[in-house]
């Protein structure tokens, strides 16, 4: 059973489902739609959902490519990525609405009669018997219904539910500042790729996004979102454009007010422990990370992935009985390495991001140029963008 149909539940569903394992996904939410969730795919979670045959549905809808990196100090270019450049048959990372992606492999599980799919499914808690997880109590409209499973599989996300119900100790840390996203159309002869540009203290992330927009996310003092606000918009718009100039004609046209705006609280959180017997966690809800390239919905699908094996052994040698935690020790191992390897790149890179002193921007700019050069800068990105895929080198 598991419990979240975001991106690492719906896909854990449909791995399970094609290894003809009964599976039941529980959604709490009666539409797929996400705001402001991980729209970006980077180039190894492509080369996943080509392997799985999902791939093609995306490109029925239709996606944005994101095949380059670049980060400016305005309009100086300090660091740059080209996807093209990467020792791998998967070029290019894709912007799509998550809604389409999740629609897209739900219906490629809803082909498998042994995948159940319950939207709706408030989890209000866990079934237990001698201290193991057995099952999960969840509500319905009206209706309370339980149902008994060898393993609950916890992907709701950041704001994790059964990751409480279940007692897992949570190590969260707030980071000194909030983010302002919005969107506007992008404008005409905008160059391809994802784009970081920096000015003194502040800086702009600016993503394509499809259909022919520009996501647009800015900074702001930890806990001042109700200072921000008590600004005009005008001078929101001033200091997006003191960075990027080029987004002042779309900004004015359709940021007309802070309802245009969303704010986005920046945290990570992780628990020490994935698993306890009858339960494991996978996604935000064992490690949520910052913003910053948007590795989120990657790690997660990565997860499932990486899951997959563990599950089929362990549903086969307990039976009926729920799988130990002890089973998905070394599945645990293996993903936390690569989880603290991209935590570790995002924390380099909010500290660089966070210069403020004359000085720091100075380091800030001299570390980007040096990086830029070095030989291994593919080496480190490649890891990055492709995760467990990173050493498959066939084309799918």
């Amino acid at each position: 059973m598991i419990v979240g149909g975001g991106p690492a539940g719906m896909l854990m569903g449909l791995l399970l489902a094609r290894e003809n394992i009964d599976v039941l996904v529980l959604e709490k939410n009666k539409s797929l739609e996400r705001d402001f969730r991980g729209e970006t795919i980077a180039p190894g979670s492509v080369y996943l959902l080509k392997k799985l045959g999902i791939f093609r549905e995306l490109e029925k809808h239709g996606f944005v490519k994101v095949n380059k990196i670049k980060m400016y100090d305005r309009d100086e270019k300090l660091f740059s990525v080209d996807f093209d450049r990467f020792d791998h048959p998967q070029k290019f990372g894709i912007d799509i609405p998550q809604p389409v992606v999740l629609e897209a492999i739900k219906q490629q599980a809803l082909k498998h009669p042994n995948f159940h799919y319950i939207d709706g499914a408030l989890c209000m808690d866990l079934l237990k018997e001698n201290d193991q997880v057995v099952g999960v109590r969840y509500k319905q409209e009206q209706d309370v219904k339980e149902i008994q499973s060898q393993l609950v599989i916890g992907a709701e996300g950041r704001f994790s539910r059964i990751r409480s119900l279940a007692g897992f100790r949570v190590k969260k840390e707030n980071f000194s500042r909030d983010l302002i996203w919005f969107k506007v159309p992008k404008p005409a002869n905008w160059e391809e790729g994802n784009l970081i540009k920096v000015h003194k203290h502040d800086h702009v992330i600016i993503l394509p996004t499809y259909p022919n927009y520009l996501r647009v996310g800015t900074y702001i003092p930890l806990g001042g979102s109700a200072y921000i606000k008590s600004k005009s918009i005008d001078w929101f718009i001033d200091k997006v454009c003191r960075i990027e100039p080029r987004l002042r004609e779309p900004m004015k046209e359709h940021i007309t007010s802070w309802e245009d705006t969303t704010l986005l609280k920046i945290f990570t959180a992780h628990v020490d422990e994935w698993a306890k017997d009858g339960i494991i966690l996978i996604g935000d809800s064992a490690h949520t990370l910052s913003p910053i390239l948007g590795q989120g919905v990657n790690l997660a699908m990565q997860d499932a992935y990486e899951l997959l094996p563990y599950v089929k052994d362990g549903l086969s040698t307990y039976k009926n009985r729920p799988i130990p935690a002890s089973h998905f020790d070394e599945f645990v191992s293996k993903r936390k390495q690569q989880v603290s390897f991209v935590s570790g790149f995002q924390a380099q890179q909010e500290q660089n991001l966070a210069a403020s002193s004359l000085i720091q921007c100075a380091i800030r700019k001299l570390k980007m140029r040096v990086l830029d050069r070095l030989p291994f800068k593919y080496a480190v990105m490649e890891k990055l963008q492709y995760g467990i895929f990173a050493n498959e080198k066939v084309e799918v």
